[in-house]
């Protein structure tokens, strides 16, 4: 199991309209996200941001990860210096379009399902450690 495809991303950013291919810096994530700076700071550091990128001595966080990881909802908030768009008919009765929500709930999905993946492996390993450490006490 891996993190969300890049077809999976670039759904995500066809889904949820234009500007969601930029970066951020981890202040603006947290202003687009309405919480703290240190909130954006853990949940990268968690790997639930994993395009991330540091540039300088800043890290840039792409809106798609903010999106992918239930941060940032982009019907219900404008991302700024993107253009104005109409409103879909769904959206103006206050409902994230359908395709968002599919594209959120498939990339959310990936990310659980990379998980358990990591926690298989990290199991695996654990009990292949304890065998290897019973087996040597026992010699």
């Amino acid at each position: 199991m891996t993190r969300p495809t890049t077809a999976l991303r670039r759904s995500i950013e066809r889904a949820a309209g234009p500007g969601m291919d930029r970066f951020v810096t981890q202040r603006e994530a947290a202003d687009l996200a309405r919480c703290s700076k240190d909130t954006i700071v853990r949940t990268r550091q968690a790997g639930r941001l994993p395009h991330a990128r540091l540039d300088g001595h800043t890290w840039m966080i792409p809106i798609v990860d903010l999106v992918v990881a239930d941060l940032y909802d982009p019907a219900t908030a404008a991302i700024p210096d993107a253009p104005a768009r109409a409103p879909a008919e769904s959206e103006r009765a206050g409902a994230p379009p359908t395709s968002m929500e599919l594209a959120r709930a498939e990339a959310r999905i990936a990310g659980l399902e990379d998980l358990v993946a990591r926690q298989d492996d990290e199991l695996a390993f654990l009990r292949q450690l304890a065998t290897d450490t019973l087996a040597k006490k026992a010699s």
